[in-house]
């Protein structure tokens, strides 16, 4: 599946919503939201279909994106985040990124000590794996 900028206005949409805990959000509910969303911020008037914002929700239920959201469905009708602190805007730092992280710093502020080609593939995974992050938020 591609993830292009609409897919990403639709989980942060279906984010912004299930954070609203004054609200019960059906799935109707979230398919005009992200309908109007995409309306607001592209131009799109064709909408969202329901298969998209039930594919959305599993998408952000797994781990292929690395959020995990813990997304239930209540009343049998009802979306909410189990957890109501999660978002996946805030997605901590996962250890090994950050472990990657402080290698590279180690490695480059020792540069003379250091094998160019060594900064360079430690450089790359961070490259990647923070633009994974940058993705999410």
């Amino acid at each position: 599946m591609p993830l292009n900028k609409n897919a990403l206005l639709r989980y942060k949409t279906i984010d912004r919503c299930l954070r609203n805990p004054y609200r019960r959000w059906t799935l109707d509910d979230l398919v005009d939201a992200c309908s109007d969303a995409l309306y607001e911020m592209e131009g799109i008037t064709r909408g969202v279909s329901v298969r998209t914002v039930q594919s959305d929700i599993q998408m952000m239920r797994s781990d292929k994106l690395g959020y995990n959201a813990p997304i239930e469905v209540y009343d049998n009708k009802y979306y909410r985040y189990e957890d109501a602190d999660y978002s996946i805007t805030e997605t901590p730092i996962a250890d090994d990124t950050y472990r990657l992280v402080v290698k590279a710093v180690s490695m480059i502020r020792h540069k003379d000590d250091t094998n160019i080609e060594d900064i360079g593939d430690i450089l790359e995974k961070v490259s990647l794996r923070l633009n994974a992050l940058l993705i999410h938020q």
